[in-house]
């Protein structure tokens, strides 16, 4: 497969084992993109990192797990007293952890492709510094 080959979206659960150990309903499903892009993790990064009041970066873990998971999710069965719920950052926010930690996990497995010191790399490149001249400590994508 080629760098820039169209990636089938990925459709969980995957399978009936998937679907009783998370506890989700018959009905229910979530399609993710099926590759994460340089593009999803520079969404990411600007979601979770600002510049803080002493020129250092400030970092926020919790609004980067969000943001890949409003990235990378392109649509949901999911209802709300039997009436759809759209895909949007509020619903998405709102996801209880049965939903949002398996989906997480696989997002995570989907960034495995990109090694640990590549996402380092682009998070401190991200940040306007290099490696030689950072003294922040190094992130990395896969434990946002």
């Amino acid at each position: 497969m080629g760098a820039f080959d169209d990636v089938a979206p990925i459709t969980l659960p995957r399978s009936e084992e998937e679907r009783k150990k998370w506890g989700w309903e018959p009905h229910e499903q979530v399609t993710l993109k099926g590759s994460v892009t340089v593009a999803d993790q520079e969404y990411v990064t600007d979601h979770y990192s600002k510049s803080g009041k002493s020129g250092g970066i400030e970092v926020q873990m919790g609004k980067g797990r969000y943001a890949i998971l409003d990235r990378m999710i392109i649509s949901w069965t999911l209802v709300k007293n039997g009436q759809p719920v759209p895909v949007n950052p509020h619903y998405v926010r709102r996801l209880p952890a049965t939903y949002s930690n398996p989906i997480l996990e696989v997002i995570d497995n989907l960034a495995v492709s990109m090694t640990e010191e590549e996402q380092d790399d682009f998070l401190i490149d991200a940040d306007g510094h290099t490696v030689e001249s950072s003294s922040e400590p190094r992130l990395s994508l896969m434990n946002l």
